[in-house]
């Protein structure tokens, strides 16, 4: 069998390999995956008595689910937008205080932007070394101007023997892992930040859905306020990760005006019944509202390129500006935005990622 490292999408990989039941996306029928816990089940011809087969049958789910407790297999989760300066700067910095509150301690989750144009402290990165979540807010990738012709030309100064994905996925594989020297534990979910919209890096090979594949990420799609145009772009970037079969778990939809004929309360019923008859495995999370305290965020997300990579990487603390746009983005995220349904729809995902990408239409051949 081909190692999930080298498929090309994630539509057809397990996160356990153990006996959880997944729906076939070829024939519609659930199969039982053919190891639990490393044990092979025992061949289908084999005859066994009916009483036999079910306790079988039931001592194969028992092992799958110990097994499950004991790997804790972490998860990862990459944060798309669906254009530059969409908010995964509000949307990563709110799934990380959510997830402390949902009682995760710091040092078990993590955030890297393993590729970026942005060589700027972020408050999301001040918020991460204030709280002591593991950081990485410039990566190994950094495009700064002048790259793209450097990549191309083959005289870039950082090239090494790895591709610039491979370089993002170690740089994801060892902030997840953690520093066993000084006690740190692996991770059990890494947040990953994309770059831009969906395409962004693709000219070198190395854009958001790139990034997602090396790095075994469902994806979350921040997206913009409105109706139909938010739901088109919301479609526009999920067909571009589902082209390469990344399962995109839904969207937040984010600056959402409160009221009006675009206000949440309108608009956010339509949403969900065109999630419900069109992508039925893809929901909307939650919606944003438009809030003047979170300017100074839009400043930080139009934020400085270099010319070069920049030496230095360090975040810094958390000014009193920064508490308050925190204890904003975290009081929003409670009230509007429901990550407990996120986290499961992760779960599943890695678990059977083919549910989470439909079959496209395509054109007759």
């Amino acid at each position: 069998m081909t190692p999930a490292a080298e498929v090309p999408h994630l539509a057809s990989s397990s996160r356990y390999g153990t006996g959880i039941a997944c729906e076939d996306s070829a024939s519609g029928e659930s199969r039982w995956r053919r190891r639990v816990a490393g044990i092979p089940l025992l061949p289908r011809k084999l005859r066994v008595t009916e009483g036999a087969s079910i306790i079988l049958r039931a001592l194969a789910v028992v092992f799958a689910l110990v097994w499950r407790v004991q790997a804790s297999a972490p998860m990862r989760l990459l944060v798309a937008g669906d254009k530059s300066h969409a908010g995964k700067t509000t949307v990563s910095l709110g799934l990380l205080s959510a997830l402390l509150d949902a009682g995760f301690k710091p040092q078990e989750i993590a955030y890297i932007k393993p590729a970026t144009q942005c060589v700027s402290s972020t408050i999301t990165a001040r918020f991460c070394e204030s709280m002591g979540i593991a950081c990485e807010h410039i990566g190994p990738v950094v495009f700064y101007r002048g790259f793209t012709r450097q990549y191309l030309d083959g005289t870039d100064p950082d090239a090494n023997d790895q591709t610039l994905v491979e370089r993002c996925a170690a740089a994801v594989e060892r902030i997840e892992r953690g520093d066993a020297a000084s006690g740190a534990s692996r991770k059990k979910l890494t947040i990953i930040d994309g770059v831009g919209y969906p395409s962004v890096g693709s000219i070198v090979g190395c854009s958001s859905a790139d990034l997602a594949v090396a790095c075994r990420a469902p994806v979350l799609i921040v997206g913009r306020p409105g109706l139909g145009d938010a739901i088109d772009s919301f479609n526009l970037c999920a067909r571009y990760f589902e082209g390469q079969r990344v399962p995109v778990l839904g969207c937040v939809f984010n600056k959402v005006a409160f009221d009006g004929f675009y206000g949440a309360n309108k608009i956010k019923p339509y949403m969900v019944k065109y999630m419900q008859t069109s992508r039925p495995s893809q929901h909307v999370y939650g919606l944003l509202p438009q809030d003047e305290r979170l300017a100074k965020l839009a400043d930080e997300e139009t934020c400085g390129i270099n010319f070069k990579r920049p030496e230095s990487s360090a975040a810094g603390s958390l000014t009193d500006a920064d508490r308050q746009i925190v204890t904003v983005i975290a009081a929003a995220f409670k009230e509007h935005v429901d990550v407990q349904a996120l986290l499961k729809d992760l779960e599943r995902a890695l678990e059977c990622p083919a549910e989470f990408v439909p079959t496209p239409k395509t054109f007759p051949m």
